[in-house]
């Protein structure tokens, strides 16, 4: 007779794994949800406090830390690895050269070896919760919905006017955000370079599903609204990824035009969107932007490409670009006076003798990769630097694919975005792409290995017949 605990037991596998299997999506799609639509910024422009978000989001990345069983070495793999050995180096190296160097410094803004540590915590999750749902899903579908909440993100972006009539109260510490959005679009972004930057990951991964053979219908209306998104927050870094991304991709398509089917609908969309988006440049004054904007000096850049931006100084100093060499060079400096150690966390957040940023506190290095070398010593920069360079080198080493291709384009948004800008490496919407990166790797290897396995069995068998016969 069957034993009944032993019964009951066998009954109840199949609905824990159901229900550890309900979990682990509730946990990966809300943190995905909350981090690339960014709920935190949209909390402090409404309410005035975001730690709620930050609360859910701390309990999302635990939620998934205990549900999924399989081994961490196996879902983290090594770009994984890199990507927390990166967080831990920095935050400890960090951390300890401000206490002993510059405690007052450090006492600045105590939270950021919080959000540092949360940012491991999130890169963690974001790689066991991803590396589940690929394998659930396949890359195909599970990219279709990262790319519908990044098509969301890009609305709200386009939605930046309703937001502030209606919905944003803008508290004391965010009040110089109302007067930026007059003219660029943020979204739910504090930062219209932030959201510019968000954008270009849609107009990427939209590009990556028009380059193959699935969901190019919804591809065409994310790549057109992610690059209003990306043109309308004036972000320069992000309006000229946008031109890069646009040009590659419609260089590529020509040039496969005659061994490849849909090619010519990819390259019309692509050359369509880019025309408007160069038609908008050339001609947007014309409609709303006026002489002394910064948004209107910023048009004159990038259609100069710098040439014509000496005489508009005065029209926008802050922000420029050349404010942006002035801090490379300053935060250059500051690495080269102490190169293995740094000098500690926050100090090149702030440059002394850098020009004015929001809230007229000085701006930072502009540059997340002398953030890191700056503040934390050349272990965690070269950590970044590998991580970065496993990351393109298996892109192009594995066999092609939408994983592979995705990889490849969004990592290349992912180094445009830490040249630009000081808390790349703890941004939670930042690291939640960066984990997706290191999940499609892992998983990408992982079927380019199952490939090879198959392929070698099925040449044993082959060979089976001749060598008995």
């Amino acid at each position: 007779m069957q034993n009944p605990t032993s019964a009951n037991t066998l009954a109840g596998s199949p609905a824990r794994r159901a229900s550890t299997s309900r979990l682990v999506r509730f946990g990966f799609w809300t943190l995905g949800v909350g981090s690339l639509i960014n709920f935190n910024h949209f909390s402090n422009m409404t309410v005035g406090t975001g730690w709620p978000i930050t609360l859910g989001i701390v309990f999302c990345c635990a939620l998934l830390c205990l549900t999924v069983r399989t081994p961490l070495r196996r879902n983290l793999g090594s770009p994984g690895f890199l990507l927390v050995a990166t967080l831990t180096s920095y935050l400890f190296i960090g951390l300890s050269g401000a206490l002993i160097s510059n405690p007052e410094g450090y006492l600045e803004d105590i939270t950021l070896p919080f959000r540092v540590g949360l940012a491991a915590f999130i890169g963690v999750a974001t790689i066991l919760g991803a590396s589940v749902e690929l394998r659930r899903l396949g890359v195909e579908y599970m990219l279709k919905k990262i790319l519908i909440i990044l098509t969301v993100t890009c609305v709200f972006i386009l939605m930046t006017p309703f937001l502030f009539k209606y919905v944003y109260t803008m508290p004391s510490h965010l009040s110089d955000v109302r007067t930026i959005s007059n003219v660029r679009f943020i979204g739910t972004y504090a930062n219209p370079n932030l959201a510019g930057g968000m954008a270009c990951y849609a107009v990427g991964l939209a590009l990556v599903f028009l380059d193959g053979n699935r969901y190019r219908k919804f591809a065409t209306l994310a790549l057109i609204l992610g690059s209003m998104a990306t043109i309308v927050t004036f972000s320069r870094m992000a309006i000229l990824t946008l031109g890069g991304l646009l040009l590659l991709f419609g260089i590529s398509s020509v040039s496969s035009l005659r061994s490849r089917q849909g090619t010519v609908i990819k390259v019309f969309t692509i050359a369509l969107v880019g025309g408007a988006c160069v038609l908008f440049i050339l001609t947007a004054e014309f409609f709303f932007l006026k002489e002394e904007a910064d948004a209107f000096s910023r048009l004159v850049w990038i259609r100069t490409f710098g040439r014509d931006f000496e005489a508009l100084e005065g029209a926008s100093a802050r922000g420029s670009i050349n404010n942006r060499r002035t801090l490379w060079s300053l935060g250059w400096s500051k690495v080269m006076e102490s190169p293995l150690f740094g000098h500690g966390l926050w100090q090149i957040h702030h440059l002394e003798d850098g020009p004015k940023c929001r809230m007229n506190i000085t701006c930072g290095a502009h540059n997340s990769f002398l953030i890191l070398w700056g503040e934390a010593g050349i272990i965690p920069f070269l950590l970044i630097v590998f991580l970065i360079g496993s990351l393109l080198w298996k892109a192009l080493m594995l066999p092609r694919s939408i994983a592979t291709n995705a990889v490849a384009v969004l990592t290349s948004i992912f180094i445009v975005a830490f040249l630009g800008a000081d808390g790349v490496m703890y941004f939670p919407w930042q690291i939640f792409i960066l984990g997706l990166i290191c999940a499609l790797v892992a998983y990408a290897t992982r079927e380019s290995r199952g490939r090879q396995s198959r392929h070698d069995q099925h040449s044993a068998h082959g060979r089976g017949p001749s060598a008995t016969g």
